[in-house]
């Protein structure tokens, strides 16, 4: 009984590690995809260039929150 319980529980991590991980990772970055395509179409088709920060100011933006400063 003990070896059947403990044998079942490797399978679902088994399942977890090789199918579910996997599957969530490609819809993660289907997602993200999804979300920058959608992104760049809003810039392009809505407000358009004029309300957009220049490259510059875009840079300032991105390296204060990779740098946390």
């Amino acid at each position: 009984m003990v070896f059947k319980n403990i044998v079942f529980f490797y399978l679902g991590c088994a399942t977890t590690w090789l199918v579910l991980l996997p599957v969530l990772f490609i819809l993660g970055g289907i997602t993200l995809a999804a979300y920058a395509l959608l992104s760049e179409m809003s810039q392009v088709f809505g407000r358009g260039a004029a309300t957009s920060p220049d490259n510059s100011t875009a840079r300032e933006i991105a390296h204060r929150m990779c740098v946390g400063h």
